[in-house]
């Protein structure tokens, strides 16, 4: 099974990456005006029945979703998810607001 998704890692809410059904292929940084705003992860889906764990933090509480992986867009190819990175970091569609992180 080929399946990527891509997953957000925010200041304010986290998207828990470690999932024996997930595998972190890539995580780009992206920054505005040279401040981190959010992490972007592409990974391979292992497993169709897995759930993807976010953490949200709003008023000093903290929220948690366990959201079946078939509520998120996936691409065939690993290909096809950067390019959907791509136009999600502007028109250009060139990464020019991304860099991939060093620790994946």
């Amino acid at each position: 099974m080929n399946k990527f998704i891509i997953l957000t890692n925010k200041e304010d809410y986290q998207t828990i990456l470690e999932n024996e059904g997930l595998h972190i292929v890539e995580t780009y940084d992206y920054y505005f005006f040279d401040q981190l705003k959010a992490k972007y992860s592409i990974a391979q889906v292992l497993s169709d029945d897995i759930k993807i764990t976010l953490v949200e933090e709003k008023n000093g509480k903290s929220y948690i979703n366990h959201i079946p992986i078939k509520f998120f867009e996936s691409f065939e190819t690993i290909e096809g998810a950067q390019e959907e990175l791509g136009e999600l970091s502007g028109p250009d569609s060139d990464f020019s607001h991304l860099k991939l992180a060093a620790n994946r």
